[in-house]
């Protein structure tokens, strides 16, 4: 028999007048055993088939060790293993088949691991042996729960229940604590004493409630908030195919404004705003972002490892990060191990990227007819002929007469694949828990050549190192490489990004012949079209590192005080390659000499925190005192260099190079930071609710006299619902809370109140005038420069109803930004420019909702998150001016305003504009009126002139804000939707997104809604054709230009179903989930045809963008 010896050694020595002796000795031994084997839950995955009949107990037992590493240990005084039995089992845990082979006996057996005990004593003897546990896990109306996790509490042992909610768990120790959890349920905890069989009754968790978020330094129950808090789950989080974190924001929460501008990998992150825009000065207007508690970017993280991400949006939450939280404070939360056996998650997704909208540009045939028509609008003769355009329309020629659609092509030359792998270890002991997480995204873009690789890794390690000490140690680390073609212009020019490809894309129309029959490239005023730059071999490389540890130490001093030590490194490094490779596209046009420039930078991130915590409740009171000291530094290092003349196109590094053109450059910033802070949190009876908050910091960006600043803040909240008085069945929760508080700004650039000399002026001197290398201020700085300051007064009720069911938060905010640095403008008569001065000022106030509704009925459950933000922005102070006009900043208007002539339609005829108003330009039939509004006197005057009659014809930053998002399970199914909106902002078309501007090409839209002598449409969406260049009514900001950019956007769509837990109970899969995912599916809103309303053009006269992309995927989701 296999391992005999070891059982027949037993056999000889333990009698049954030793077994009291021995069986806590051998109880001892096997746990220690057990532990060697670190609890691997072998009993609980091995799986046996065996069919014998008419067979002996040892012959079974024979069976059972040689298709396994199972040891039995029993007396053969004790145990009839002559006994002769039928047993008939396919794929049964080791438990099932003792049960089967013992039934009706009086032998017991001890499973420990790999070692079984059979005895003939009864259980309950054994004071510390381990039981079979099993049962059934229901909602409150009595419908099983798949997929509840059950943990023994303090061990890595554990199991999920099946379809039917049920389980099993074998070897638990009598004393033993079993662990229930599930996504949205309640958590139980329950003692396993003698009982064998445990159902349990799980309660749905009251949304918003019990929640518990993260604030600044620490957590709290969103039911004991004061200040403004939202927060998402990894509920929401993991339904997107995501491959920014910042993506993830998209329309789940109020207040933020989330805008993804562009669709090109890598590059495809939203920019974050809360409440508005603070501030019109380079201290800029993006939110402070906390990874772990460490100052960071939020797409350094993977979206696969969110746990959760809550955003301060008020004073009251943000004051304690002080100088850094005047834009709001947004704390991202990564996953971390929990208590439990080894788990190990798998998540893969592959899709198909496409642009959400490319403009319509028209064929060559029907470009030809246009350009005649606004030649001859023009009063100039066509430029083709019909028997041209018939050549362009027939085809036969495409070299000559070629109908080359270049934007379409370019954005379909790449293949947009993306995928994403995940792969994460989990699990733990009540004393030590540990995440490891690594995964790899690839993007391929819309355009060949254009790609993104990136590659994650996240470990995340909690250890009790004893009863008052714990250790956190975290590691958050990445890799990517992003590759673009490069655009090419002239001999001798510099070489372009991937901005010079698109560029040229947009502005060639559909007679320019792509790659001809003979090899050679069209040319379009003396440049390449895209497919030449594709083809030149030029490219850029970019390659980023980054890297952040975040380790800290916690002491219990005694039950209610604790203090905590952080130290966290953060280190960056990106190398940019930009090569421009000797190319020809044709024998008269070439491009060269090669050429590379190269970028490295990095930066280094410390900081340092000590941390005390007090935490008391005595009778009615409850007493929270947070203390803390932060140190921070940061420094920064940017290598540039530049070479031409490589040997060869294959040869990319500047060695290769000649020297002679040689060109480079080195400079380095730093700035160090220093704070006091500290929190104050009171409740007396739990309904009274109030906080105070206070932080000290010292930046060296200031001078010595103005480094220091004070920002508090304070906040109450009344539990209306907790009163006595307060007798309503339906109203779980009702709850009004106010603060105000005052945050700063030190993102001021680097000592700006600094003299600072340039050493790279030249003068002339003597007769000859001769020119020498001089030194020179070039800027007179302020250096009284302090704080940007801003102040937020907020008010909210938050209310929960039927039992929690139904959520409803509601906000009012006033905030004020003042002491924004700003350029004031002085005569050139100074002979140099004046430095920043505290000397602006701008509000933002508005309201924020937000609904959130759950329920369950029988197998179906739902939920609906919904969000709904106003923010009226304006600047009420500029230095004592009432506009400036070439900043955009105008008193009483909102920043980033447009500011351009309002129009009345267009001219119909002569008479129309002899009878209008003077016009500015030459006015024609067909082109827009613009409106006479006021004059020298301050009424209109018949002149147009740009000195009276411009002002305020839109807004580029959204007013209005919307979301939602849908969940639902049904058996197994489960099912996804987010909706995002923005609303109340205005958008201009400009230089060649017009038509024929600069001989630039011609859209759909712009045929299809033009004015013409035959229509002459007052109302026509696009004026007569002409061969616009650059002047009026071209090259100026209208309100007949700008469209309403509002839109509703379905964001995501996704449909899953988990495979039941039947069809894997054969296999070592404890959860198998495959689903189909939509990104950007379809956006609904009035803007100009071909054109995405989120999308950002750049370039003015030669606008440049990369679409907003959908994807459509699918995935699976395996845990192990």
């Amino acid at each position: 028999m296999k391992k005999k010896w070891i059982r027949d050694a037993l056999l000889f020595c333990i009698e049954p007048k030793m077994w009291k002796i021995m069986r806590l000795s051998a109880f001892f031994l096997f746990v220690c055993l057990s532990h060697a084997w670190a609890l691997s839950g072998y009993s609980q995955e091995t799986k046996l088939t065996i069919k014998m009949n008419d067979s002996r107990i040892i012959d079974v037992l024979d069976e059972i060790e040689n298709q396994s590493d199972f040891y039995f240990l029993f007396n053969q005084k004790l145990v009839d293993i002559e006994r002769k039995v039928d047993i008939d089992v396919e794929q049964k845990t080791i438990d099932n088949i003792l049960q089967t082979l013992f039934s009706g006996t009086n032998v017991n057996y001890l499973v420990y691991d790999r070692q079984i005990v059979l005895t003939t004593f009864n259980e309950k003897l054994l004071p510390d042996q381990a039981k079979t546990v099993s049962g059934k896990v229901t909602d409150s109306d009595g419908q099983p729960l798949p997929g509840v996790t059950v943990v023994v509490k303090g061990t890595t042992q554990g199991t999920v229940t099946d379809a039917n909610g049920s389980y099993s768990i074998v070897n638990i120790p009598l004393d033993a604590r079993l662990l229930f959890s599930f996504v949205g349920m309640k958590a139980q905890e329950i003692a396993v004493g003698s009982q064998t069989s445990i159902y349990v009754v799980m309660e749905e968790e009251a949304i918003g409630l019990k929640e518990v978020v993260a604030i600044g330094y620490g957590t709290q129950k969103k039911v004991n908030l004061t200040g403004s808090v939202s927060s998402v789950s990894s509920e929401q989080l993991s339904k997107r195919a995501a491959s920014q974190a910042s993506q993830l924001l998209q329309g789940v929460m109020s207040g933020i404004t989330a805008t993804q501008t562009s669709g090109e990998p890598g590059s495809d992150a939203a920019s974050l705003r809360i409440r508005g825009l603070g501030t019109f000065s380079r201290a800029g207007t993006g939110p402070l972002v906390l990874v772990d508690g460490v100052p960071s970017s939020i797409n350094s993280v993977n979206p696969n490892n969110v746990e959760s991400i809550s955003v301060l949006k008020d004073a009251a939450s943000a004051a304690i990060y002080g100088s850094r939280a005047a834009n709001g404070v947004i704390i991202v939360q990564t996953k971390r191990g929990k208590e439990g056996m080894l788990q190990v998650h798998y998540e893969s997704y592959v899709g198909k990227q496409q642009a959400t909208e490319l403009p319509q540009y028209v064929d060559s045939w029907t470009y030809a007819e246009m350009k005649n028509e606004a030649r001859i609008n023009m009063g100039q003769n066509p430029e083709f002929t019909q028997e041209e355009i018939e050549k362009f329309r027939s085809g036969v020629d495409p070299d000559n007469y070629p109908n080359k659609h270049h934007l379409k092509d370019l954005f379909n030359s790449g293949d947009g694949l993306q995928m994403k792998h995940n792969i994460t270890f989990n699990g733990g002991t009540e004393g030590a828990q540990y995440l490891f997480s690594t995964g790899y995204l690839k993007q391929n873009g819309l355009i060949e050549q254009n790609e993104y690789d990136r590659y994650d890794m996240l470990l995340n390690v909690n250890s009790k190192l004893n009863n008052n000490l714990t250790l956190n140690v975290k590691f958050n680390g990445s890799q990517s490489i992003r590759n673009r073609p490069a655009g090419i212009t002239d001999d001798g020019a510099r070489t372009s990004d991937l901005v010079g490809v698109i560029t040229a894309a947009n502005a060639y129309n559909a007679t320019v012949p792509g790659e001809k029959s003979d090899g050679t490239y069209g040319t379009f005023m003396g440049h390449p079209v895209a497919e030449g730059h594709l083809a030149s071999g030029s490219f850029s490389e970019t390659k980023g590192t980054s890297f952040s540890s975040n380790i800290s130490l916690e002491w219990k001093i005694v039950e209610s005080l604790k203090i905590a030590g952080r130290f966290s490194y953060r280190y960056g490094h990106s190398k940019y390659r930009l090569f421009g490779a000797k190319f020809t596209a044709d024998p008269n046009w070439s491009f060269g000499p090669n050429q590379a420039y190269v970028n490295s930078s990095l930066s280094r991130e410390l900081l340092n925190d000590i941390i005390l915590n007090y935490d008391k409740s005595f009778g009615n009171h409850s007493l929270q005192i947070l203390a803390g000291f932060s140190n921070e530094s940061y420094d920064g290092e940017t290598l540039t260099g530049y070479r031409d003349n490589f040997p060869s196109n294959n040869l990319h590094f500047l060695d290769a190079a000649s020297p002679s053109n040689d060109e480079n450059s080195e400079y380095g910033n730093t700035w160090k930071l220093i704070s006091y802070f500290g929190r104050l949190n009171y409740s007396l009876l739990g309904r009274y609710l109030l906080e105070g908050n206070i932080r000290y910091d010292g930046s060296s960006r200031f001078s010595t006299r103005e480094r220091f600043g004070l920002f508090p803040s304070f906040s109450a909240a009344w539990i209306i619902s907790e009163e006595k008085f307060f007798q309503v069945p339906w109203v779980e929760n009702l709850k009004i809370r106010g603060s105000h508080g005052i945050l700063g700004n030190q993102q001021i650039g680097d000592y700006p109140y600094q003299k600072v000399l340039n050493l790279s002026s030249k003068y002339a001197t003597g007769e000859e005038e001769t020119i020498l290398p001089g030194i020179q201020l070039t800027n007179l700085p302020f250096s009284g420069i302090t704080w940007e300051e801003t102040k937020i007064t907020n008010g909210g009720v938050d209310l929960g109803l039927f039992g929690g069911k139904l959520i409803i938060v509601g906000d009012y905010y006033y905030k004020k930004t003042e002491n924004i640095l700003y350029n004031i403008s002085v005569s050139q008569v100074l002979g140099m420019s004046v430095g920043e001065q505290n000397a602006g000022a701008v509000e933002n106030k508005g309201f924020e909702f937000e609904i959130n509704h759950k329920n369950r009925i029988k197998d179906f459950s739902y939920s609906i998150f919904s969000n709904f933000s106003v923010n009226h922005n304006k600047v009420l102070d500029l230095a004592e001016v009432e506009q400036d006009i070439g900043k955009g900043l105008f008193i009483g208007h909102p920043l980033n305003s447009i500011y351009g002539y309002q129009t009345e339609g267009l001219f119909i005829d002569e008479t129309d504009i002899a009878n209008y108003a003077t016009q500015n330009y030459t006015a024609k039939p067909g082109f827009p009126r613009f409106k006479d509004i006021s004059g020298p006197d301050g009424v209109p005057d018949g002149i147009i002139t740009s000195a009276h009659d411009r002002t305020i014809i839109g807004n580029l930053f959204p007013k209005y804000l919307f979301g939602m998002g849908i969940t639902a399970d049904f058996k197994g199914f489960d099912f996804y939707l987010q909706l995002q909106g923005q609303a109340g902002l205005e958008k201009l078309i400009q230089g060649k997104e017009l038509a024929f501007v600069n001989n630039g090409n011609i859209q759909q839209w712009h045929i299809d809604n033009r004015w013409t002598e035959k229509n002459p449409d007052r109302h026509a969406k696009y004026p007569r054709l002409e061969m616009a260049l650059h002047e009026y009514p071209w090259e100026v900001n209208l309100d007949y230009w700008t469209r309403d950019a509002s839109f509703l956007r379905v964001k995501t769509i996704q449909l899953g179903y988990n495979i039941t837990s039947k069809l894997l109970q054969r296999t070592f899969i404890d959860q198998f989930r495959v689903y189909v995912n939509g990104e950007n599916i379809k956006s609904f809103d009035h803007y100009y045809p071909g054109w995405d309303p989120e999308m950002t053009t750049t370039g003015g006269q030669n606008p440049s963008y990369y679409p907003i992309t959908g994807l459509w995927s699918v995935g699976i989701s395996v845990q192990f």
